[in-house]
């Protein structure tokens, strides 16, 4: 093996020369990420402890081998990497980087990771290195290789919000308006409705910009996310909102649709609220499965197969679609029943207010879609009619006026 002066080898001067640099612009491009500063500048401290050692290697000599190489070409590639990751973290969206912090943090300790094991290599292809250098190279390589980057604990707490409300479909205007306040705060903007429709709308460029590249599934991703956070008040102005209303609400035609026989639980012939997936590939609601299980019984109630008791997957597929047949009726009920209150007798008005009510009391969902239908000005035509259904009109009234400047002032 041919061993060279380093002063004198001039292309691998350059490489190690051109590292140091790119470890400068690294630090100076990292200072303006947007998310995960913290971790950045971790990486950075590395770096800036790597340089010296980098320098020293100049003082001795170099096995000019393939081992040697291939730590200076990764060491190259993988600080040039970074610093094109922390570019792209201070241009794009901050709701954005906040919903890719993770994948952020993963790709920074890779890079970690991967500096350490070039930096590993050094010691075997130099020669004329001080035992304290070399011992420094070690203990730098073990602490890069026991670093681990993750998202906060706050950006945790969001990202878990986030997906609860995407797996059960759960998140209400109010949820959507505490969940936005906790992203306006996790990525420093200010909670104003102007500037947080600003930040959505340059996430959705990212929207458009995944779709470019053909990266569907983290569009698709982000698509979940953004009508989650549409649902707050200030991702949207009311207008906004009733258009996008009205759009849904025609698509979905007049008719009142009938359950899928697949919505059914075998054991109870009622439409399922918690589907789950027993060893034998059915699917049963949950309490209905438990009581069979702790009455004794280890046969399938259908196949009558032996099982495993402590098989219960949930169905999320089968849930979410008996969700989007319930709202979809919801809506539709709730836009009919307003001209039968306009037009009804007085009996029959009774019984839709009592509908309404029920809705009213069972999701501010529905409250907002009856506040979209317009309900409040007929609710309080209806205040006209006889006691009853005064009192149910007021009823619901108070409900709504929790989530309508409208129903307050009126």
């Amino acid at each position: 093996m041919m061993v060279v002066d380093f002063l004198s080898s001039g292309s691998t001067g350059t490489a190690i020369s051109q590292t140091v640099e790119t470890i400068a612009e690294f630090i100076v491009t990292a200072k303006d990420v947007l998310v995960k500063k913290d971790s950045f500048n971790e990486l950075g401290a590395y770096m800036e402890r790597i340089k010296p050692i980098l320098e020293e290697l100049k003082k001795g000599k170099v096995s000019d081998s393939e081992s040697f190489n291939k730590a200076i070409e990764t060491m190259n590639k993988e600080i040039k990497d970074a610093k094109l990751l922390a570019l792209e973290c201070s241009k794009k969206s901050k709701v954005y980087l906040l919903m890719n912090c993770r994948s952020i943090a993963k790709k920074i300790e890779d890079h970690t990771k991967q500096l350490s094991w070039a930096l590993s290599l050094l010691p075997l292809a130099t020669t004329g290195l001080s035992s304290g250098i070399v011992e420094d190279i070690e203990k730098l390589c073990d602490s890069m290789q026991k670093s681990g980057f993750k998202a906060a604990l706050d950006e945790e707490a969001i990202l878990e919000k986030i997906d609860s409300g995407i797996r059960e479909n759960n998140v209400d205007r109010s949820h959507a308006n505490k969940m936005l306040l906790l992203i306006a705060e996790a990525v420093g903007i200010r909670n104003e409705r102007s500037t947080i429709k600003l930040e959505l709308e340059e996430f959705k460029s990212e929207i458009e910009k995944a779709r470019d590249r053909k990266e569907l599934a983290e569009a698709m991703q982000m698509d979940q996310i953004i009508a989650l956070l549409e649902r707050a008040d200030a991702a949207s102005s009311p207008r906004e909102k009733e258009l996008r209303y009205f759009a849904k609400r025609q698509s979905l035609g007049s008719q009142i649709l009938e359950p899928l026989q697949s919505f059914y639980c075998p054991i109870t012939q009622d439409v399922m609220v918690d589907p789950v997936e027993i060893s034998s590939g059915q699917t049963f609601e949950r309490s209905a499965i438990e009581k069979w299980f702790a009455e004794g019984n280890k046969l399938c109630p259908l196949t009558l197969i032996p099982l495993d008791t402590s098989v219960l997957r949930p169905n999320k597929m089968l849930k979410k679609s008996i969700q989007e047949w319930k709202d979809r009726n919801t809506m539709i009920t709730i836009a009919t029943l307003k001209e039968k209150i306009l037009s009804g007798n007085d009996e029959e008005v009774l019984h839709d207010l009592q509908i309404v009510q029920n809705l009213c009391e069972e999701k501010e969902q529905h409250r907002e879609w009856v506040i979209l239908e317009g309900y409040i000005l007929t609710l309080i035509q209806s205040l006209s009619r006889n006691r009853d259904i005064r009192r149910h009109s007021l009823s619901i009234l108070g409900m709504l006026a929790k989530d309508s400047e409208e129903a307050k002032v009126h």
